[in-house]
């Protein structure tokens, strides 16, 4: 069965009875999804929030639902918009992959507010990073909860990140993905692995016997959705290609490039950091190695931002 929302619906959803989410009504820069699964005795969260308002406000939603209380965290990757509110949810236990806990703790001392340059209008309140209690390591972990509830914690990465987890809820069709999926919002790989992102939507995502994706950022989707999600990141590749062919640098190839329908997607300056790492790759880098020249690409994505909105 292939489900599509009509429209985009945000807030607190229900995608099926026990299963919700919040849904971000932007989706954009730090403005993420966070899942939400009601477990009988207690709350499982799948990713926080990139400050403590925006936590808050997803707890608060869920007193006012009935539901109890939060007291598990997954983390699907260590991005700060999905991690950074850990600490808000008080007593709760965070669980993460081997490779995303090594990560949060390679980055724990970094500012937030460092972004506040980029995105001025963003609030930082209390973000800050916090590692995880508890780390699986392999390809799956297992939660079962105490209502029955069956949880498969399935490391694909690197793909977005080197250290990406998605959380399949066995035998409901729902699969919270973290930011493994982007629906209406412009996927990013610039601290992954494009061709692994590819592969894994194709071979794993897609084959999956799922209804309801909830994504990192933008409204709930069904196949098709997370098939368009792949159509653009194999555009990119494809631009790549031929760009670092001819020896074009990125913001030329992006400002080159014909994104069609995914022109109107949120956040589009992404195709900077994309070709990017696309590049990197194709020069044979290793997957997922950290780039040297953050602050100049973020200034190529905001110079692409300005020169297509003008």
């Amino acid at each position: 069965m292939n489900v599509e929302l009509p429209c985009w619906p945000s807030g607190f959803i229900q995608v099926k009875d026990g299963f919700y989410a919040y849904i971000d009504p932007e989706g954009g820069w730090f403005k993420s999804n966070t899942g939400i699964i009601d477990a009988g005795d207690y709350t499982v969260l799948v990713d926080t929030q990139y400050n403590e308002p925006r936590m808050k406000n997803i707890l608060r939603l869920i007193e006012e639902k009935g539901l109890p209380e939060p007291r598990i965290i997954i983390n699907t990757h260590h991005h700060g918009d999905h991690v950074w509110a850990n600490h808000a949810v008080h007593g709760a236990v965070v669980v993460s992959h081997m490779v995303t806990a090594r990560l949060i703790e390679m980055s724990k001392d970094l500012e937030p507010s460092m972004f506040k340059a980029f995105f001025p209008e963003l609030d930082f309140t209390g973000s800050r990073y916090t590692p995880p209690n508890i780390v699986y390591e392999g390809g799956v972990g297992k939660l079962n909860l105490p209502n029955g509830v069956k949880l498969s914690l399935v490391y694909m990465g690197p793909a977005h990140t080197p250290g990406d987890t998605m959380v399949v809820v066995e035998g409901e069709g729902i699969v919270y993905t973290g930011d493994l999926v982007f629906y209406k919002v412009t996927p990013f790989a610039l601290d992954g692995y494009l061709k692994g992102w590819i592969d894994v939507v194709e071979k794993s995502l897609l084959e999956m016997d799922v209804e309801h994706y909830v994504p990192g950022h933008g409204p709930v989707t069904g196949k098709s959705g997370v098939e368009e999600m792949l159509g653009y990141l194999k555009l990119v590749y494809e631009i790549a290609i031929e760009a670092h062919k001819k020896g074009v640098k990125p913001l030329e190839a992006a400002l080159d490039a014909d994104l069609g329908k995914y022109s109107e997607w949120v956040d589009r300056e992404r195709i900077v950091g994309n070709l990017y790492r696309a590049y990197m790759e194709l020069e044979g880098e290793p997957p997922a190695k950290p780039v040297e020249n953050l602050a100049s690409i973020a200034l190529d994505m905001i110079s692409y931002r300005n020169r297509v909105s003008g």
